[in-house]
């Protein structure tokens, strides 16, 4: 309850903030011209100076510009209309805000771009805050689009989330969180349950990872294999 209270605070704030202009005392658009030369010409007149100013806004506070310009040029794409685009992009601003603090400032602009993602797929904003915790000096990004792949593929989402953790808390690699997924995504288009599959898949890495650890460093030509972990 805590964290859904505290999500609508922080989605309040950040709409208003979007709705209004570029902070005090910044007289000129803050985002980058090339973000901003993408939307020209692919958004109406009325649209355009909306959107804009929602990306300002939303720049000079710390969120990356690149997954709202993307965002907007999707709708466009599909031919959304101007209304369903700017509401489309305020919402991507409340979630990349969320994700913002929960992972901290320091976030690169596509662990936040998968939080939201994560957020939008129904993962409690906590969660982000203690994988950032258990994954110390190393990306989200990885296990977050996994978390992410795995709701969308129909696993519950205490199930996703369960099942992530428990590959991630020893040291997990990127690589082979993909290959779980993988194999998760094959089980579930063979006509497996969505939640058994990630259940089972999440014991046999970490039974297989836990396997490898124990065995000590590796020797040989395997030597020097990276483990998942970024250097100092």
């Amino acid at each position: 309850m805590r964290s859904r209270s505290s999500r609508f605070v922080l989605a309040s704030a950040w709409l208003l903030a979007a709705l209004g202009a570029v902070p005090t005392g910044a007289q000129q658009p803050v985002t980058p011209a090339w973000f901003r030369a993408r939307l020209e010409g692919r958004l109406d007149k009325h649209t355009l100076p909306t959107v804009e100013r929602i990306v300002d806004s939303a720049f000079a506070r710390g969120i990356p510009a690149e997954p709202l310009v993307d965002r907007a040029l999707e709708g466009a794409a599909k031919g959304a209309p101007g209304e369903a685009i700017i509401r489309e992009v305020r919402k991507l601003v409340v979630d990349l805000a969320i994700a913002r603090e929960k992972l901290g400032p320091q976030s690169f602009a596509g662990e936040l771009s998968a939080a939201a993602m994560a957020l939008r797929g129904g993962v409690d904003p906590d969660v982000l805050a203690r994988l950032r915790r258990e994954r110390p000096g190393q990306p989200v990004s990885v296990p977050l689009g996994v978390l992410s792949g795995l709701i969308a593929n129909g696993v519950p989402v205490s199930t996703a989330t369960e099942s992530i953790f428990a590959l991630t808390k020893n040291g997990i690699a990127d690589e082979q969180l993909v290959a779980f997924r993988r194999d998760v995504e094959r089980d579930v288009g063979m006509g497996a349950a969505p939640a058994a599959a990630a259940l089972l898949h999440a014991s046999e890495f970490s039974a297989s990872f836990a396997r490898d650890q124990s065995s000590g460093p590796p020797t040989g030509a395997g030597a020097g294999a990276p483990t998942g972990k970024r250097r100092p």
